[in-house]
């Protein structure tokens, strides 16, 4: 019995340390899956912790059968010393509870008791918490990267870039491009403590020359837009300098001006530079300060006027002229003018704001109208700009425009649309075999009808005879007043005269009906009166008179119907 027993917890022993062996693969892939998410998170941070979750997954579904296991097999040892026990109940008393003293024993303290089968179990599950706690402690820690150099530590930094942008400070600083200067850093991981500070590239560059065999002297830096120009023991000379080349440039400006400033920035840094870099300030001055007066081209724009150029590039309108001998015979859009601008190593800028009035275009509109024959097309009333005042932000740099933006705009006038008119008149004979080829300023005044009297003919007539049915619609020829209208007891019968511009008058006789009235205006085209026989008249007609300043005038001159 004893033989089958050893047989069996040695048995177990073996598979429960083969089991130990796999929970310890097991914790080691969770460590590394987590590590994985630490340092390779672009590698697929939403991969490795699915896997990592998987795998304590694992762990804890395998740690759950073993634990299962173990206890059942605790189980099965009890009864089988509670069988023992019984057993050895039989033997007497004392047999008895000497076996009972040995189950307890074994129960809680033998090889596969309670207290040790939990102390197996526990230690397991204690480390997996305690990896858990050390990867949350890892991540919560910030790094940064200890910068060495000829094993000499600089400081932290937080990227490699900056010690590049010290290393590139240091060439400027020794200048020749730094011809002859390397350095080969080592980069280490470094946990921040509180007290770690972080240095500048600027810091690091004092340190790099710091640590040569050069001759360093400590002076303020200079540079222009981040490029290294000297050093000097006495900036504020060369500030100051500068502060009052602006102020002066100000003042020579009009109160339009609401800003001026460099536009490159001026920077002062203090540090250690070599000994040779170290100028005077004239020296520093005569580089910040310099400037080239030249001559190019403009092209003169829509809107421009000399003013206006001369203006936009700072000179004189007699500066412009000298420039331009010609520029009156020769001004306008799209030729090209002779201006004087002045280039500066570091440039003046300034705004102003100007109240500038600009031309709206006004659109084309076409309309319908009888005072034009059929088909024919004429600007019939012109068209007006329209004015919009606006309030722009004006750039300048060296005396030369160079943006304009609008801060607002409102229209001060509305334009008015050019009117084309598009002719509809189109009362004409009834043969295409009546023909004038006059100047068209008047328009044929009879719904159909034919000559059956000319002008003057035989009989002084004053006039001509247009011969249409009673009733015909009889026009106006033309737009105008009506000065008579109504019966006339001399020959004329019913009849209408209506009076135009430039001194002339049409008239129209022998009609039936009167439709227009005295002072009334009417439209060319408009229907006046009816074809009649009223008067001295002979059959249906219509007599038609032109006058000039009260003068019967031909109206062949003036009619033109089915002319080429």
């Amino acid at each position: 019995m004893k033989r089958l027993t050893k047989n069996a917890g040695r048995k177990r022993r073996n598979g429960f340390e083969r089991l130990m062996v796999q929970i310890g693969i097991m914790v080691v892939h969770s460590l590394l899956a987590v590590w994985g998410v630490i340092w390779a998170i672009v590698r697929g941070v939403f991969q490795m912790v699915w896997y990592s979750l998987r795998q304590i997954g694992r762990i804890f579904r395998a740690l759950g059968r073993s634990v299962r296991n173990a206890f059942a097999e605790h189980n099965r040892a009890a009864q089988e010393m509670l069988l023992e026990v019984r057993h050895a109940k039989k033997d007497g008393g004392k047999q008895f509870v000497k076996q009972v003293i040995r189950f307890i024993g074994l129960y809680i303290f033998g090889e596969h008791g309670i207290l040790r089968t939990g102390f197996n179990y526990l230690i397991p599950v204690l480390s997996i918490a305690f990896l858990i706690a050390i990867v949350q402690y890892g991540t919560g820690l910030d790094y940064a990267i200890s910068v060495v150099c000829n094993g000499e530590e600089l400081g932290i930094i937080s990227s490699e870039s900056e010690f590049e942008a010290a290393e590139a400070e240091v060439r400027q600083r020794v200048g020749t491009d730094g011809e002859g200067v390397s350095f080969n850093p080592v980069y280490t991981l470094k946990i921040v403590s509180e007290n770690d500070q972080y240095v500048s590239s600027r810091t690091l560059a004092d340190k790099l020359l710091a640590g040569s065999q050069e001759t360093l002297e400590e002076a303020t830096g200079v540079y222009v837009d981040g490029e290294f120009i000297g050093a000097v023991t006495d900036v504020k000379k060369i500030s100051d300098t500068m502060d009052k080349n602006l102020s002066d440039y100000a003042t020579n400006l009009n109160d339009l001006v609401s800003e001026v400033y460099y536009t490159k920035s001026i920077e002062y840094q203090e540090g250690i530079y070599l000994a040779d870099s170290v100028k005077q300030p004239q020296e520093i001055l005569k580089i910040l300060t310099a400037e080239e007066e030249t001559e190019s081209r403009y092209t003169i724009q829509s809107g421009d006027s000399p003013q206006l150029v001369a203006a936009k590039f700072n000179m004189t309108l007699e500066e412009l002229q000298e420039l331009n001998p010609h520029m009156e015979r020769s001004f306008s859009e799209g030729s090209m003018l002779k201006v004087r601008t002045v280039s500066r190593y570091i440039p003046i800028a300034y705004t102003k704001n100007l109240t500038v009035t600009s031309f709206i275009d006004y659109a084309s509109v076409e309309v319908e109208t009888s005072a034009l024959n059929l088909g024919e097309r004429k600007v019939v009333a012109k068209g007006v700009m329209g004015e919009k005042s606006s309030e722009v932000e004006v750039t300048v740099i060296d005396g030369v425009e160079s943006e304009r933006r609008i801060l607002s705009s409102a229209v001060t006038k509305e334009p008015v649309p050019e009117q084309i008119g598009i002719g509809t008149y189109s009362p004409e004979p009834a043969s295409k075999e009546t023909v004038f080829r006059g100047n068209g300023m008047f328009g044929w005044p009879v719904d159909g009808g034919y000559i059956s009297d000319g002008y003057i003919s035989d009989r002084n007539h004053k006039g001509i005879d247009i011969a249409a049915p009673y009733g015909s619609d009889i026009y106006a020829s033309e737009a105008g007043f009506v000065v008579t209208a109504g019966w006339n007891s001399g020959g004329y019968g019913y009849y209408v005269i209506i009076e135009h511009a430039d001194g002339y008058r049409t008239l129209y006789a022998h009609c039936s009906v009167v439709i227009a009235y005295e002072g009334q205006t009417v439209e060319k085209g408009q229907v006046i009166a009816k074809v009649g026989s009223t008067g001295n008249s002979t059959g249906n007609h219509c007599h038609y008179e032109v006058r000039l300043n009260n003068i019967c005038v031909d109206p062949g001159h003036y009619l033109r119907v089915n002319a080429d």
